[in-house]
């Protein structure tokens, strides 16, 4: 098996809120929220696992997708992400490891000619599926950026 446990036990579609965090603009604009839809698949022989997702942002529908796959009994898990708002231009690719409920894994982009960092965690507790994404500054300090919040639909 080359896909987490936890993202084979999220397998199927999930509906939520998700919501953006802006920090960049005046504080009472900078968290919106959303409808979400989330679907993960597993491939047959579970050797990679596809997520898709969709919200909304100013009336605009947005989407996005990730190839996840890895070595989870060596502790390792890959994702290669992709997303019509926030990495729009190229896929950006993401390691880590597996955790007690999901994944958790750290990628880096090139921006305003600095290196920045970008987090992915996935989180099954009980019948929530939690994604959260956080933007990390090039000295190293973590702002959320996504947090969804997905109930089993089917």
């Amino acid at each position: 098996m080359s896909v987490p446990r936890q993202i084979v036990a999220a397998s199927g579609t999930w509906k939520g809120r998700s919501k953006l965090h802006l920090s960049w603009l005046p504080e009472d604009q900078r968290i919106s929220e959303s409808d979400s839809e989330l679907q993960v698949q597993i491939d047959f022989q579970v050797t990679y696992a596809t997520l898709s997702y969709s919200w909304i942002y100013q009336g605009n529908r947005q989407e996005g997708i990730m190839l996840i796959a890895g070595k989870p009994d060596a502790g390792e898990v890959q994702i290669a992400w992709c997303d019509s708002w926030h990495q729009n231009s190229a896929v950006l690719h993401l390691h880590g490891e597996p955790t007690e409920t999901g994944i958790k894994t750290k990628g880096t982009y090139a921006a305003e000619g600095e290196i920045w960092g970008w987090t992915i965690t996935l989180n099954l507790t009980g019948d929530v599926l939690y994604l959260e994404m956080e933007n990390v500054t090039p000295n190293g300090e973590a702002e959320w950026a996504v947090r969804g919040e997905y109930l089993r639909s089917s």
